[in-house]
């Protein structure tokens, strides 16, 4: 990369096992308890939602950012 821009950055340890045990359980609620692909995708989209809104609101985040989010989970699905 000689143009100048930053390389991305590499994923921690940790959250790399968090990644991996989200994608788990995912599977393991579509395999095991027999829930759809969709109804999975939904719980996961709005658990990330609310965690990226407790994580914005514990580290003080700028009001814009909360504002997408909040956003985000209030924007109804079709």
């Amino acid at each position: 990369m000689g143009n100048g821009s930053p390389s991305p950055r590499r994923l921690t340890g940790a959250e790399a096992v968090v990644i991996i045990v989200i994608i788990t359980a995912a599977a393991v609620l579509v395999a095991v308890a027999g829930m759809t692909v969709p109804v999975m995708l939904q719980l996961l989209v709005g658990a990330g939602l609310i965690a990226v809104l407790v994580i914005g609101l514990a580290t003080k985040a700028p009001g814009r950012g909360l504002r997408a989010a909040l956003r985000g989970l209030l924007t109804p699905t079709v």
